[in-house]
C-alpha cells in the first residue's frame, strides 16, 4: 500500500516559495496556540484556586482564529 505519491509531496512542488497566504496560515496558527495555551494555563489556575472552568469561548475563538488563516493559506496564491 502506497502512502504517498509522487504528487501528494509538497516539497516536488514548484512553488516552494513563502506566499502571502502561507504566511497569514502559520500567523493565525501561533495565535491560536498562544490563545489554547492561556486559556489551559487560566484553566489550571483556576482548578488550583478550587473554582476549575473551562472558559469554551477561548477554544472556541482559537479554532475561528485558526480557519480564517486556513482560509488564507487557501485563497492565498
Amino acid at each position: 500500500m502506497v502512502w504517498m505519491n509522487d504528487e501528494d509531496d509538497w516539497s516536488q512542488r514548484g512553488d516552494r516559495g513563502p506566499t502571502p497566504g502561507r504566511m497569514l496560515y502559520w500567523l493565525a496558527t501561533a495565535v491560536a496556540a498562544l490563545i489554547v495555551i492561556f486559556a489551559v494555563a487560566d484553566f489550571f489556575i483556576s482548578w488550583a484556586q478550587g473554582e476549575p472552568i473551562l472558559r469554551i469561548v477561548a477554544f472556541v475563538a482559537a479554532a475561528v482564529v485558526w480557519l480564517i488563516g486556513r482560509a488564507c493559506r487557501s485563497f492565498g496564491a
